[in-house]
């Protein structure tokens, strides 16, 4: 499979932390020892640590030590064999970093086993721009500029989390006089740079739609749950209603990603009636993954299945992006049987894992032919 939506992980040795795993990454000096003495109710680490133990052989209890042994003798094997075993045949990454940051991506690549693209996502370089005090019409121009950039520098995709910043309710209206306001209403307030500005992020985002489209590369949009940064009421993907009826919204490729769980059935609605909108199923398969067959089922029920992309979103330790793989082709047994069970002819169930899995990824990103 294609995973479509990736994060870094460590490009050598670090040691199994099953309990850093979590949703919850709301800091002081407690939230830590919260963190680990809740771990071992939460069912999704549960889960993971069986099917850890049966990939390493080992007993559950005895996975930490099992994986830490065989990863310290060889990390760039053990990576490999994690993305082999989900079945993994490239990654789409989004650093979320400023660009003095970055990392190439072929040295994920080098480790990983297999091709790894790159993703640019706006808000690292729109903090930063804010945070130093700059004005709406620079801000807006750095952007536009380190768009041509990155799509220069081979990225295959765009990204914002606005939803994470000021929310998915953008208005397609606000113009430079607003945005230019909104900074300095941000700043004499002293709002947090990521709360600060909505008119200019509303504005930035419009026209970065519009330039993705002039560069032909997609646009991600994290819509739906996230960590506890979040605020969720904010990212209904069907707050994006407006801005996707605008030229700019219409002008390109929109990927929805995380299936906006919960409103996964929303979303799919989103992808069957917006020519341009595709909806993308991750990170619920690693936080919530029983029922991750579910809502595939769901997107398949509505959208159609050339609209339909998957991913891990496996952030810090290697292990997420195998097990929000293995969740994904775990589930697809019982999703076919549904199909066939309602009739569908099991050549049509085929092309349907081979669209969602690798073939739809592979179009929308334009990843045939290109490596790490």
């Amino acid at each position: 499979m294609i995973d479509d939506h990736v994060h870094p992980f460590p490009l050598a040795f670090v040691p199994l932390d099953l309990a850093s795993m979590s949703l919850d990454v709301s800091g002081g000096p407690e939230s830590d020892a919260r963190r680990r003495q809740l771990a071992p109710g939460r069912l999704a680490l549960e889960v993971m640590r069986s099917r850890l133990a049966g990939l390493l052989a080992c007993r559950p209890e005895e996975v930490a030590e099992a994986r830490d042994e065989v990863a310290g003798a060889g990390w760039a094997a053990w990576v490999s064999r994690l993305l082999t075993d989900a079945e993994v045949e490239g990654m789409v990454m989004d650093e979320a970093v400023v660009p003095e940051e970055r990392v190439p991506p072929a040295t994920y690549a080098e480790v990983a086993g297999c091709p790894v693209w790159e993703m640019a996502r706006l808000e690292p370089l729109v903090d930063k721009l804010i945070g130093q005090g700059a004005a709406a019409t620079e801000i807006v121009e750095a952007v536009d500029t380190y768009m041509g950039a990155s799509a220069g520098d081979g990225c295959v995709a765009f990204k914002t989390v606005i939803a994470y910043r000021t929310g998915l309710g953008v208005d397609p209206e606000a113009g430079l006089d607003a945005a230019q306001a909104s900074l300095e209403e941000g700043e004499r307030a002293g709002l947090p740079v990521r709360r600060r500005a909505k008119p200019l992020r509303d504005l930035v985002l419009r026209r970065a739609l519009g330039r993705a489209a002039e560069l032909g590369k997609p646009f991600q949009i994290h819509t739906g749950f996230g960590d506890s940064e979040i605020r969720l009421s904010e990212a209904n993907p069907l707050l994006l209603e407006e801005l996707l009826r605008t030229p700019e919204g219409q002008s390109g490729r929109v990927v929805l990603i995380h299936g906006s769980f919960p409103w996964h059935e929303e979303a799919a609605w989103l992808a069957a009636t917006r020519p341009n909108v595709w909806v993308e199923l991750s990170l619920s398969n690693l936080f919530a993954p029983l029922a991750t067959a579910e809502r595939m089922l769901a997107f398949i029920d509505q959208a159609p299945r050339e609209r339909i992309l998957l991913g891990s979103d496996g952030h810090g330790q290697p292990e997420t992006h195998w097990w929000g793989c293995r969740a994904l082709l775990e589930a697809w047994p019982g999703v076919a049987r549904r199909l066939e069970e309602a009739g569908a002819r099991r050549s049509w169930v085929e092309g349907t894992r081979q669209a969602i899995f690798s073939g739809n990824a592979r179009q929308v990103y334009a990843l045939a032919g290109a490596n790490g």
